[in-house]
């Protein structure tokens, strides 16, 4: 009841607050101040949209800043056109920057991405100084058009407060729209871990490039927006310092929260000059102010922002049910399967070859993890693959959802998928869980299993909501639904493995590739497991699963391939592949002949 009228109430407040500037007559250099913390509030959105939501390190901001300040004075100066055309025009621009940007990103990660963009700036920077038949030189650009609204005030600050406060409003509102989508939440899946992302079907490629256009786009528009308010650009309103100003905004805002970028923006703009009385001292004041602010709260600013969005920022829930009262195990989630497939008519299964491994070797270094390894599985079937530890079986799963590369053939159906990117693989009807479980964390439970989703071509209706409802029905086939709205960072590992089974079958997928399903369950539930998956096979999937609990083996497998060292040893049905002589002695080692003993007393004798 606290919370329905607390979040109305705040944001009552925040209005009032922001228009408070202009009822109380504030005086110019203030709104001015203001109007810029407005501007590096879309400047900052942009960052954080790259490294805040898709993990992409940048510290050339300032330099993408100042090239849509350019590019909006010079079509304006140069080429005539109005301010909103050539606002428009430096946008695009920019964004083209940034694809290549995006496409350096897939070459290069991490701190070598982060030191490419901060090498932005003073590439930048160079040729704004040394380029004056263009840009002016060191005196930059003067005279350029500004942009007035004489109704709005008397003063060009007056005048656009409003207007910048809108577009910023605007901006934010966009990007928040844009995170729940299924590019927002593919970009933070990749941040999050981007081998499982590329796993469930995304193409980080794609995504890394689309969260550098939109991170260029917003310092175009907050560049533009800059020359339109003070009329000059020069090389020194965009230095290396105002890049790592923004990336302040962002961390004091909190990586990923949208509404504390605006928060961060605002605190690191406006308060050095709320400190300016201190002379001397108030860039440690502000310093220390920082600080206390990150002590205070070290998930930043966010945590209010976050909590001033609400529905906003999370879509609409539906109601999911409510927990257990006995603690999660796989009998309710058979229950549960049992009763979600049953109503369904079965795939037609042909019983012909679905997967077909062919020579397929892969070494690390002087290490063969796979040597020369064929099988095939067939349509309707559950094949295990077992062996030692250390025998190849992890790197074979990885070879065939396209994580490793391989030499040899691996074939689903006709189609070859070897060497094949993982959201290829993916699309063609491939998914997997992994050996230790890879959920992101940051992301609810619902959203983890909408992300793996890809909604058939020629549906009815929203996507959205078609994805929505077909991962909360994956969650209830596990019995999870009831954990939907829940981080996945919360889950206990159990829980963990259920709803990483829900994001794999999201998609009814043809061929499901489970690496050790069954590790850290108890022995009780192992059965329960198969049952599960006889369920799911019973639906038209084919499964290649690596266990090492021969119970669940022996009762779930149709057939069973061992590897060992990398070599296949076996193939065939499960008893008979336990009783064969190299596969007990893969496990258990070589025989000692039965003379050796008598051998040893003799020689033993013999000493004394």
């Amino acid at each position: 009841m606290t919370s329905n009228w607390m979040r109305p109430a705040a944001w009552l407040a925040v209005l009032a607050t922001l228009a408070l500037p202009l009822l109380l007559g504030l005086n110019s250099y203030y709104l001015h101040v203001l109007n810029l913390a407005w501007i590096f509030a879309i400047a900052a959105l942009g960052l954080q949209v790259a490294t805040g939501i898709a993990g992409q390190i940048v510290l050339g901001q300032a330099a993408l800043v100042g090239f849509g300040a350019y590019a909006t004075a010079l079509f304006m100066m140069r080429l005539s056109l109005p301010w909103y055309a050539a606002l428009a025009a430096a946008m695009l621009l920019t964004s083209a920057v940034g694809v290549l940007l995006g496409a350096v990103s897939t070459r290069i990660k991490g701190h070598y991405l982060a030191i490419v963009t901060l090498a932005l700036n003073e590439i930048f920077r160079m040729v704004a100084l040394n380029e004056e038949w263009l840009t002016g030189g060191p005196m930059g650009m003067r005279d350029i058009p500004t942009l007035g609204i004489p109704a709005l005030g008397d003063s060009i600050d007056r005048q656009l407060y409003f207007p910048l406060l809108a577009v910023c409003f605007v901006a934010y509102g966009l990007t928040v729209y844009f995170h729940r989508t299924r590019t927002g939440r593919s970009m933070r899946a990749v941040r999050d871990d981007e081998i499982a992302a590329e796993a469930m079907g995304v193409d980080s490629r794609r995504v890394k490039t689309i969260a550098f256009v939109v991170c260029s786009a917003w310092a175009a528009l907050a560049g533009g927006l800059y020359v339109l308010l003070v009329g000059f650009a020069a090389p020194t309103n965009f230095t290396v310092f105002e890049s790592i100003k923004m990336m302040l905004m962002v961390v004091l805002g909190g990586l990923g929260s949208i509404a504390g970028t605006f928060l961060g923006a605002v605190v690191i703009t406006v308060l050095p000059e709320a400190l300016r009385g201190l002379q001397t001292y108030y860039l440690a004041a502000f310093g220390i102010g920082v600080v206390a602010i990150l002590l205070l709260a070290p998930r930043g600013l966010g945590v209010i922002g976050d909590w001033l969005l609400g529905g906003f920022l999370t879509g609409p829930r539906e109601p999911v049910g409510e927990a257990p009262a006995t603690p999660l195990n796989l009998s309710a989630a058979a229950q549960a399967a049992s009763s979600a497939l049953a109503d369904r008519a079965p795939v037609d299964i042909g019983g012909g070859v679905l997967l077909t491994v062919s020579g397929v070797s892969r070494s690390f270094g002087g290490v063969k993890a796979l040597n020369d390894v064929s099988f095939e599985l067939r349509r309707g079937e559950i094949l295990g693959l077992i062996g030692p530890n250390g025998s190849g079986k992890s790197t074979m799963i990885n070879a065939c959802s396209g994580t490793v590369g391989v030499s040899g053939a691996i074939a689903l159906g006709t189609d070859r998928i070897d060497n094949r990117a993982p959201w290829t693989i993916h699309g063609h009807g491939v998914a997997r869980i992994f050996q230790n479980v890879r959920l992101w964390e940051s992301m609810t439970v619902l959203e983890n299993v909408m992300v793996a989703h890809r909604a058939p071509l020629g549906q009815t209706g929203s996507r959205e909501a078609h994805s929505r409802a077909a991962a909360l029905e994956a969650l209830s086939s596990m019995g999870v639904a009831h954990l939907a709205y829940r981080r996945g960072g919360d889950l206990s590992f159990g829980q963990s493995r259920l709803v990483e089974m829900a994001r794999a079958i999201v998609n009814k997928p043809r061929l499901l590739l489970l690496d050790e399903p069954a590790a850290g369950l108890r022995g009780g539930l192992i059965l329960e497991l198969a049952q599960i998956l006889q369920h799911l096979r019973a639906q038209g999937m084919s499964i290649l699963v690596v266990e090492h609990r021969i119970k669940l083996v022996m009762n779930m497998c149709d057939r069973v391939v061992v590897l060992n060292l990398g070599d296949k040893i076996a193939d065939g049905a499960p008893a008979e592949v336990m009783n064969s002589p190299a596969v007990i002695e893969a496990y258990l080692g070589e025989r000692v002949p039965e003379e050796a003993p008598a051998q040893i007393v003799h020689k033993q004798a013999a000493v004394a």
